[in-house]
Parts: structure tokens; C-alpha cells; sequence
């Protein structure tokens, strides 16, 4: 097989998987060691369009906004039915999502499933379907429960992201993410990526004028602008990964100090802890007494010493210093707070200036 033929069984094989601009198609060949031109890449899609013919399928080109071209497959007849598992795994993804993302795209959601019936009639869909109601579903504990804020922002900023257009941030309301002081709106947000994260929707995009990533919860941001600003959005993923790496969950941390973090965690607590996710960097060793030293290395933020606090006094931090004594000042304050019967105020020691 020549070297063309094979390349392009390659580009076929991913379009299989879903419609390709140039620049995705670009990214996925540099990532599987595809060396050729940007102008070849359009020569061999063109070539695929115009000489693919297959039964039941055939290769389209849209064009979109800027003569931005996406080449897709269309299947003309669908012959593969869906099994159980099949089914149960759409309907675990839809119970399992956050309860406002499907009560804000209940329509969506209601379209796909007809689809699905229409299509896959001999799957017994419908039966499935009306069982998971019962069977599957979910406590959407720690969810917002307010679905109608994200109708729209949603959309709006997968808009933004996937047609790398800068946004504008106008107005913000109350403190989510512990954002630095020096965060004000408006300013000019460059959004790169939607992560969900502890029942809840962020945006997570970089500020130019303070050269650092923001993250807002969705349901932060009371009054946005959609512009026509381009910019190029690979630089920036690249940054907020490591960036992830750094914080403890998405807070922003207090200081721009890194530090090896060690939590001995109680046998019991120990076991559960090891087998979830935390920081991507986690490590765990088990120690003499049967207990769990969980290392890692990041930020103090807000969020981590929350998450100490969680397991109460299943959880000792034994490094560094700093974390020891502002977990030790925070256990102070709460019995303070008790013992002098103190009234309750707003506040967040953890802000950076």
C-alpha cells in the first residue's frame, strides 16, 4: 500500500469518529506523527469527498462562518441496532449528568431519545427508558438548583470556545472560586474550557491584562458580551493544564508559593481516600501503623483546607508548616466561634491581593 493510500485510510478512519475542520485534522496528525502540508490535508479530503463511495454513507462538506470548511460522514440507513447495554449507558450518562445541565436542555434531550426510538424501535428503547426512572438516577447532592441560568450561558460559551472568540466579562456576584482581589469586571476573558466540578459548571479562560487564569462557576457571572475577536486558544490549553496541576480542585490559591503537601489519613478513611480522585499528582503510601500518607505538590487554596476539614479527625496534615498551622488556626476559630457564641460574618482569609 503507497504511502497516500495509507494516509488516507487513516483520515477516513477518523472521520469515522466525527466531523474535522483543518484544524483539528492538523492537531490529530501531529499527535499521531502525520507529517504533511495543510495544503495536502485539503487535497486528501477533497480526494475522500469526491471518491469515497461506501454503501449507506458518504463524506459532506459544510461551510461555515469565515468559508470555515467541516467534513463529515452521513449515514443514508442505519442497520445496527442498540442492546441493552447500549441503552443503559445513554441513560446513565443523561441520570448522571448535573441536574440543571438536563433540566436546561430537557428538549435536547427529549429530541435524542425519539431519535433513538425512531431508529432503534427493535431495541426495546422505550421499555428501558421508563425502567431508568426508577432504577437510575441521582441525590444531586451539592448541585445548583437553579437549571434556567444555564439555558443560555451554556450555549453562549460553548459558542465562544469552540469559535475562539474572546468574551466580556461585565458584572460577577459573590465569591466562588476565591478569585484575587485584583479580579474586577469588566475585563476582557479569553474562554478556553468548560469543566465541571463538584456539582457545579466553570468557565475557565485567561485574563491578558493580569496574565493569569480565571475560573467562574457559571451561575457567577450575571452579565457577559459575546464578541467577534479572535483569538488562538492552543497556547492557552496548554497553560491551563498545568495550571490545573497546581491548584487543589479550581479555587485560586492564596500565594503564588508551590509546596509538597503531606496528609496522614486514618486506616479506615485512608482506604477510601486512595481510591479516589483528588490532584493529579496524588501518591499514597501506606504506612507502619496501617495508616495513609497521601503526597502531592500544589497551592494552598481555600478548597484544600476545606477538604481537610472534611475528614474531620480522620486527617492530619504533616506538611508543610504554613498548611499545618492554618488548618490548626481554622479548628481555633471555629471553637472560638462556639465557645463565645460570636456572630457569624462573611469572610475569606484565603484571598489573594
Amino acid at each position: 500500500m503507497s504511502e497516500k493510500s495509507e494516509r488516507l485510510l487513516k483520515i477516513y478512519a477518523r472521520l469515522k469518529r466525527g466531523p474535522v475542520t483543518i484544524e483539528t485534522i492538523k492537531d490529530w496528525a501531529s499527535k499521531n506523527n502525520i507529517r504533511i502540508s495543510e495544503r495536502t490535508f485539503y487535497r486528501d479530503l477533497n480526494e475522500l469527498e469526491s471518491s469515497l463511495v461506501l454503501p449507506g454513507e458518504s463524506i459532506v462538506v459544510s461551510v461555515g462562518e469565515k468559508n470555515r470548511k467541516t467534513w463529515k460522514i452521513e449515514y443514508t440507513a442505519g442497520h445496527a441496532t442498540l442492546d441493552g447495554y447500549d441503552i443503559n449507558s445513554y441513560l446513565m450518562f443523561k441520570n448522571f449528568m448535573p441536574m440543571p445541565v438536563v433540566l436546561s436542555r430537557k428538549k435536547s434531550l427529549d429530541k435524542i431519545e425519539k431519535i433513538f426510538y425512531k431508529n432503534h424501535s427493535k431495541s426495546r428503547f422505550e421499555d428501558f427508558a421508563t425502567a431508568a426512572d426508577l432504577q437510575v438516577t441521582s441525590s444531586h447532592f451539592y448541585e445548583l438548583n437553579e437549571p434556567v441560568i444555564y439555558e443560555k450561558i451554556i450555549e453562549d460559551c460553548i459558542w465562544s470556545i469552540q469559535n475562539k472568540r474572546e468574551m466580556k466579562i461585565l458584572k460577577t456576584k459573590y465569591d466562588h472560586t476565591s478569585l484575587a482581589r485584583s479580579v474586577t469586571s469588566p475585563m476582557k476573558f479569553l474562554p478556553v474550557q468548560l469543566l465541571y466540578h463538584r456539582g457545579v459548571v466553570h468557565l475557565c479562560g485567561f485574563v491578558k491584562e493580569l496574565d493569569k487564569f480565571c475560573i467562574y462557576a457559571l451561575e457567577q457571572i450575571k452579565k457577559y458580551k459575546l464578541t467577534n475577536n479572535m483569538f488562538d486558544p492552543e497556547p492557552y490549553r496548554i497553560r491551563l493544564e498545568q495550571e490545573m496541576t497546581l491548584r487543589f480542585g479550581v479555587t485560586e490559591n492564596m500565594d503564588h508559593h508551590i509546596y509538597d503537601i503531606e496528609i496522614e489519613f486514618s486506616e479506615m478513611s485512608g482506604f477510601f481516600v486512595k481510591n479516589h480522585s483528588w490532584h493529579p499528582g496524588q501518591q499514597f503510601t501506606r504506612l507502619s501503623n496501617g495508616n495513609f500518607l497521601m503526597k502531592f505538590r500544589c497551592g494552598i487554596n481555600r478548597e484544600l483546607v476545606g477538604w481537610i476539614f472534611q475528614w474531620l479527625s480522620n486527617a492530619k496534615v504533616r506538611k508543610p508548616e504554613i498548611l499545618r498551622d492554618l488548618v490548626a488556626g481554622k479548628a481555633s476559630e471555629i471553637l472560638d466561634m462556639y465557645v463565645s457564641d460570636r456572630q457569624l460574618v462573611s469572610v475569606n482569609s484565603f484571598k489573594a491581593p
